[in-house]
């Protein structure tokens, strides 16, 4: 067996709390029917309501497929709302209602309280060590992905800011 190093540790550590926080953000918004991959699509579609369906799964970073899965669950539990584009009925438009509007202020603060109890007894100083290495590990993935692109000949997803991790 291959000893482990010490990135491999790191990024398992941090996977691992990524999974954590995805299974204590799903228990803390289940009361709101909100399912853990959807607060991005909200806070996307409160930046911006009516998006047509294919750029909003290029702005989340997945396949039209699964936003039309989770699409269809918001609907059903009433958050979002799909309308023809007036200007072309093939294409689909993606709006928030106002109960997904009052989701987002909910999801917010409940994002914001799970923040809070992760980073307890962090110094503001190690938070923003924290983000200056994680903005410096994103920049070297965002390169790795051009690197990837090019020798692929895939072209790399610029619908995603590079500058931001959300």
């Amino acid at each position: 067996m291959e000893p482990k190093s010490a990135e491999t540790s790191l990024m398992r550590m941090m996977a691992g709390i990524m999974r954590q926080h995805h299974y204590n953000s799903h228990l803390m918004l289940k009361d709101q029917d909100v399912h853990p991959g959807q607060p991005p699509v909200l806070f996307e579609l409160s930046r911006t309501d009516g998006l047509r369906q294919s750029e909003l799964a290029k702005r989340m970073r997945v396949k039209p497929a699964t936003l039309t899965v989770m699409l269809n669950r918001m609907v059903k539990n009433g958050h979002v709302e799909r309308r023809a584009d007036p200007d072309d009925q093939r294409v689909s438009r993606v709006f928030l209602t106002d109960k997904g509007r009052a989701a987002v202020d909910e999801v917010r603060a409940a994002l914001h309280t799970s923040e809070e109890y992760v980073f307890e007894g962090v110094t503001p100083e190690e938070k923003m060590l924290l983000r200056r290495l994680l903005l410096h590990m994103f920049d070297n993935v965002k390169k790795v992905e051009h690197i990837i692109s090019r020798q692929t000949k895939e072209e790399p997803n610029h619908a995603a800011n590079a500058n931001k991790m959300d």
